[in-house]
């Protein structure tokens, strides 16, 4: 069973539901209010081995033109 993001509109609760494919359009029950929440479209990452054999960003190295000195506050 696939896991999938809800977001509860009445509290604003992002949560994770891990739920069978035919359910997954259907609204959850949020686990803060019980309220009614919708399926969310879910962020990801996707890395490839560099030429070092290292993992990368696919795309490019999102972090060569950031400005932060630590990486604690990265959205990545």
């Amino acid at each position: 069973m696939p896991i999938y993001e809800y977001l509860c509109p009445s509290c604003d609760t992002k949560f994770e539901m891990l739920r069978p494919v035919s359910e997954c359009h259907e609204p959850a029950s949020c686990p803060k209010c019980q309220g009614s929440a919708q399926r969310v479209l879910s962020r990801f990452a996707a890395f490839s081995a560099g030429e070092d054999g290292l993992p990368s960003p696919v795309g490019g190295d999102p972090c060569s033109s950031c400005t932060a000195t630590s990486c604690d506050t990265c959205s990545m």
